[in-house]
């Protein structure tokens, strides 16, 4: 099994990329509930832009929460590895970070200018919120893919002080799985969030009547028809990016190869295809009810059976990030660069990492010292970790070149992951997050309670 510390960072991150996720779609389907109603002068819509921008503020609380959680803990278990990857990478980094601090002031723009400023502004500040929301993904994404095949990495040993680098434009152009990941990223993001919006408001439609009853079935019947276009869109992406990851044997395989699709001696050595086939499961929920519940919506005729249905699809979608993202990650463990053991093992010869990959090591016998020194192995809390089998076993199929991380990952125990005190605050993190999560969704699918004006005369 992984040690304590890696899966904790693995839940921080899932639930994070969901909210943010959530926050993707929603940066641009607020704006357009408040232009539309705006436009018609639907106070129906009015009512609905404004719950979405609630609903909205509090994902962005939680996407925060949980990011500025990784991220500490991440600095404080990995850094080594972290200096170095965030001074190669510092560009697309900051091109995120530019976005953060961009959208985060026009969410508060978009919400304090709502009836005060002009329609011109207010919809121009929305048009900010949008554009900003989908290229925070760019930055993170390119550098998701730089992990998977370091394209574009600059390494100059001469001389005994090694210089690292970025050659960006061919960090993005020359690595096939950076495009094909951001291009689903962001349409997932539209998809789950269509699914989300619609088996909320299915499920509002199933326990209210007249009017409430009547907008909320109007909110499905809307987001019905982008939510299937969305899922048939990820059947595209989600092959288009399995097939860029052909280029890196290791992290193919262990997905792939145990379900019969395999590359390069097709062989896996961490399989996570149980992840993969967990994913399909929730996407298949999702096709479900779009089949047996979006038609009864769409007619208007929809009962509780087939909103609960809807509902389900919605936290499907939802569920499916983090596993997603699980499967992303988990699929080249245990090292953080996925191509590094290929290239170790010959899969990926050393003339493709120059004239596919645009990598300059120098001089080129400074490669051993590179792995050692960016491809970190994950966190080891102890000996009995999984990564050490991995190691054993690439060792064993390919030869001494995994020696010397097989050793680290036999001896090297990362003290600060072990402390009790460390550990107690982890699992208390867990746990706070848990119930926190719990109770944010029992608060947004809980009605409120009526109260009626004669019990708050007698009360008074």
């Amino acid at each position: 099994m992984i040690g304590l510390a890696p899966a904790w960072l693995a839940f921080m991150f899932g639930w994070h990329i969901a909210m943010v996720n959530l926050g993707i779609g929603l940066a641009w389907l607020v704006p357009y509930f408040k232009w539309k109603a705006d436009k018609t002068g639907d106070q129906g819509l009015e009512k609905v832009a404004r719950s979405l921008m609630r609903f909205y503020a509090a994902t962005y609380g939680l996407a925060g929460v949980f990011g500025t959680a990784f991220t500490v803990f991440i600095l404080s278990y990995y850094p080594d590895f972290l200096g170095v990857a965030g001074h190669v990478a510092l560009i697309p980094f900051a091109i995120s970070i530019l976005m953060i601090a961009l959208h985060f002031f026009a969410i508060v723009s978009f919400w304090y200018g709502w009836d005060r400023f002009s329609r011109p502004a207010l919809y121009a500040i929305g048009l900010a919120l949008g554009v900003s929301a989908l290229l925070i993904p760019l930055g993170f994404r390119a550098v998701f893919g730089f992990l998977n095949i370091p394209a574009g990495l600059q390494v100059n040993a001469v001389g005994g002080e090694v210089k690292y680098g970025l050659a960006v434009v061919d960090a993005i152009a020359r690595n096939p799985t950076t495009i094909p990941l951001y291009v689903k990223s962001i349409v997932a993001a539209f998809t789950v969030t269509f699914f989300a919006v619609m088996g909320g408001y299915a499920y509002k439609a199933a326990r209210s009547s007249g009017e409430e009853r009547e907008l909320a079935l109007r909110v499905v019947r809307i987001m019905a028809k982008p939510a299937a276009v969305g899922a048939v869109l990820m059947i595209f992406l989600g092959l288009w990016y399995a097939l860029s990851l052909q280029a890196v044997p290791y992290k193919f395989n262990n997905v792939f190869a145990s379900l019969g699709w395999k590359v390069a001696d097709g062989k896996a050595f961490y399989d996570v295809s149980w992840l993969f086939i967990l994913k399909m499961i929730l996407f298949a929920v999702q096709f479900v009810a779009l089949a047996a519940a979006v038609p009864k919506a769409l007619r208007g005729g929809l009962d509780e059976g087939a909103a609960k249905l809807l509902l389900a699809a919605g936290v499907a979608a939802v569920l499916a990030v983090p596993v997603g993202e699980y499967l992303n990650a988990f699929s080249q463990y245990p090292f953080f660069i996925a191509a590094w053991p290929d290239v170790l093992a010959g899969r990926i010869p050393l003339e493709d990492l120059v004239t596919k990959y645009a990598v300059s090591i120098t001089p080129p016998e400074a490669l051993p010292m590179v792995v050692a020194k960016i491809n970190s192995i994950v966190l080891v809390d102890r000996s009995g970790t999984s990564a050490v089998k991995v190691l054993e076993e690439l060792r064993n199929t390919y030869g001494d070149q995994f020696l010397p991380l097989l050793q680290y990952a036999r001896h090297g125990v990362n003290e600060i992951a072990l402390l009790p005190s460390v550990v107690a605050i982890t699992y208390a993190f867990i746990a706070f997050l848990t119930a926190a999560a719990i109770y944010f969704l029992y608060t947004l699918l809980t009605p409120a309670k009526k109260v009626e004006a004669k019990t708050l005369f007698e009360e008074y």
